[in-house]
């Protein structure tokens, strides 16, 4: 089993970096992640006969230096030494990445706290966090509005959000692969908007994301307010 740590990368759980309990841990380094290389990842480990394995794969399984000669098949899968140097740099930079994440989920948190139906990022005692992204729950019910259109209100006044990735028991490419419900993670879909954390995000970038949240949703509160009662108190 390879662990995928790439979404927590820099952050640590009881004071230990997310992979560590893994024999085989990756890394993406895309370009929406907190470091990157434009493309490709890492993988890491302490075991050193699962090191040289992962070489020989990923370097076309050649068995022979000068021939052409494969006894297994393998593939092209390293970064390219551009790639490489920029990851390097990209690494020497990344406490100042986690530390720029850690300043924007803190105003968010302080300026959404007080917001009904909206529940900010927790950070649990005993972990600290990377916030590669920030995301918010939207309760429908308690703000008037629902996550959805909520990022259709904030696209108009060209602030960009994005619903969290659909789960795979609601993939129709994946159907037939489940056999059971999984009701949290259909619920933290249905609610969760993940908001502006880029770390290039500026002060007054934020600030605007923040009002335009806290219009937004006081506005779509007053309009529930408003409405008259129907009878139905179904959710979608």
């Amino acid at each position: 089993m390879v662990e995928d740590a790439t979404e927590s990368l820099g952050a640590l759980c009881r004071g230990q970096p997310l992979g560590r309990w893994s024999r085989l841990t990756c890394f993406s380094f895309n370009a929406n992640k907190l470091m990157t290389t434009g493309g490709g990842g890492m993988l890491v480990t302490d075991d050193p006969l699962l090191a040289r394995r992962a070489r020989y794969l990923t370097t076309q399984a050649k068995d022979d230096p000068l021939e052409f000669v494969h006894q297994e098949i393998g593939y092209n899968y390293r970064l390219t030494s551009v790639q490489a140097a920029l990851g390097t740099a990209q690494l020497e930079r990344l406490p100042a990445f986690l530390a720029a994440k850690r300043r924007i989920a803190t105003r968010y948190a302080e300026a959404l706290e007080g917001l009904p139906g909206i529940q900010p990022m927790k950070e649990a005692p005993w972990a600290t966090a990377s916030y590669w992204m920030y995301t918010i729950l939207v309760d429908a019910e308690r703000c008037g509005t629902d996550s959805r259109s909520l990022l259709k209100a904030l696209a108009a006044s060209n602030i960009e959000t994005r619903p969290l990735w659909q789960p795979l028991h609601l993939s129709p490419a994946h159907r037939d692969s489940f056999a059971r419900s999984c009701p949290v993670a259909t619920r933290v879909n249905r609610l969760a908007l993940s908001v502006p954390c880029s770390t290039s995000l500026t002060e007054e970038e934020q600030s605007r994301v923040i009002r335009a949240l806290q219009r937004e949703l006081v506005a779509d509160r007053r309009n529930a307010e408003m409405q008259p009662a129907t009878g139905d108190f179904g959710t979608a």
